[in-house]
């Protein structure tokens, strides 16, 4: 896992972060601080791999924060200030967020600190993984019946197929959203998790979606809706692969 910490003088901005953080399954929280100073005593006590910073916060800058580590960890910038965007690459940093953010654009920057550490940490990468299965297409091992057996993490986790209401796109990424359990995150392409997915069940209605038929409610004005909070668009893309499924299977005319 990869040790993050979050900085922000702003409370309900370092929560997004927070949230933001704890939602990426590569990374785990080692602290979230209001202030460069707080981070500090965090970092004499324990290890950070990578930190995301606001710039614009009194007393001391995220940038003269910094500047001031010996050995800086990996740096995404955050801030509501576009002028400071050549300041954060002068120090390094790997990224910069501009505020206010999303989850997808967090994403994107997180898998480019992913990125990195893989390549400061080779071994740390590859331990918890075989090293005949470690590669970095290995994301989806293979499909045998209703088992799906993916790469979260490190860690290849078994799930069923049917238990994924639907597959989310984001960015690098793919959520996959789960019936039972927590939702996972899957370094892998959309095209090749829909080339590997049952036909008679699984359908790409959206360049952002796939969804499990099995689990679609209803479809109507060209939304599928999975709950009653849930409404995924159909594509003009995959609007005839889409109704040709569902005209296949539907009774009743």
């Amino acid at each position: 896992m990869i040790r993050v910490i979050a900085i922000d003088d702003e409370p309900l901005a370092l929560l997004q972060l927070q949230r933001m953080i704890e939602k990426t399954p590569f990374f785990t929280l080692a602290a979230a601080c209001q202030s460069a100073f707080d981070a500090m005593k965090v970092m004499e006590e324990e290890s950070v791999d990578a930190i995301f910073a606001d710039i614009n916060m009194p007393d001391l800058s995220g940038l003269d924060f910094i500047r001031s580590l010996t050995n800086p960890p990996i740096i995404v910038f955050t801030t509501a200030y576009s002028q400071y965007a050549l300041d954060g690459y002068k120090v390094n940093a790997i990224d910069y967020l501009l505020k206010p953010f999303g989850q997808p654009e967090f994403q994107r920057a997180a898998a480019k600190v992913k990125k990195q550490y893989e390549l400061l940490h080779p071994a740390a990468s590859k331990q918890h993984l075989p090293e005949e299965e470690y590669s970095a297409d290995a994301t989806c091992e293979h499909i045998d019946g209703d088992i799906l057996f993916v790469k979260v993490d490190y860690r290849i986790v078994r799930i069923s197929i049917s238990g994924i209401r639907y597959i989310e796109s984001q960015s690098e990424y793919l959520k996959l959203h789960m019936q039972n359990g927590p939702d996972l995150m899957v370094l892998m392409s959309i095209k090749r998790m829909a080339e590997l997915l049952p036909k008679d069940r699984f359908v790409r209605i959206h360049r952002s979606y796939i969804v499990n038929m099995s689990h679609a409610v209803e479809i109507a004005k060209m939304r599928v809706r999975i709950d009653e909070d849930t409404f995924l668009p159909i594509g003009d893309l995959y609007k005839e692969d889409t109704l040709k499924f569902i005209n296949d299977r539907l009774v009743g005319r």
